[in-house]
């Protein structure tokens, strides 16, 4: 019986969609965004520190890989499966979350949407991309 292991490939592929579906989410809600921040419309800094694009980068291949690890342990057999187990990490360990913690910091619901919604449509395309594209030994 062949063992299912971590595919690295998949996980960079995953790290890369990671980083390209906040960019465009973001985007899209930007405005809305600032607005509920409560930050004035104001011109992009001309130097922005890379620090928090690396966090990003980091954090989301400690994700990609974990999320890998643990399709090895279930296992799972397809991207369907691995896309609804995506949807289920991101729905309930993120956007619950931050649902709770705006809360708490009286934060509208919308901005929780927003923050907790974009990691739900990358855990989903995790979830897909692992399930989907899986190695064996």
């Amino acid at each position: 019986m062949r063992k299912q292991s971590v595919n690295l490939w998949a996980v960079l592929v995953c790290v890369v969609i990671g980083q390209i579906i906040p960019a465009l989410w973001y985007y899209i809600f930007s405005e809305e965004w600032s607005l509920l921040n409560g930050l004035a419309k104001q011109p992009m800094p001309s130097s922005v520190s890379p620090i928090p694009y690396l966090s990003s980068i980091v954090s989301t291949s400690f994700m990609a890989y974990t999320v890998g690890w643990v399709f090895t342990k279930i296992p799972v057999k397809s991207g369907y499966i691995g896309f609804l187990i995506g949807l289920l990490f991101g729905t309930v360990f993120v956007l619950f979350e931050t649902i709770v913690k705006d809360m708490f910091s009286m934060r509208p619901i919308e901005l929780s949407l927003i923050d907790g919604g974009v990691s739900v449509v990358v855990y989903s395309a995790t979830g897909f991309i692992l399930g989907f594209w899986r190695k064996y030994e």
